[in-house]
């Protein structure tokens, strides 16, 4: 199994990178937003927080925006 993002190429299980927590090939910056859309109730809730506190900086997603 590869240490790089099946989707963007984000190395994973970086330490002080939150979003690259492995998610079975793929990080979860990626695969957040993804289970978010397809009505995962906690996935939203932390994507939302993660725009929030700034952890997803630069994104332009508003639909998990309050």
């Amino acid at each position: 199994m590869s240490d790089m993002c099946g989707i963007c190429g984000r190395k994973l299980g970086l330490k002080d990178d939150p979003l690259s927590v492995d998610c079975g090939g793929d990080c979860w910056g990626c695969i957040g937003p993804i289970e978010a859309d397809l009505g995962n109730a906690e996935s939203s809730v932390k994507v939302k927080e993660e725009f929030d506190t700034g952890v997803r900086p630069g994104r332009s997603e508003t639909r998990f925006k309050s």
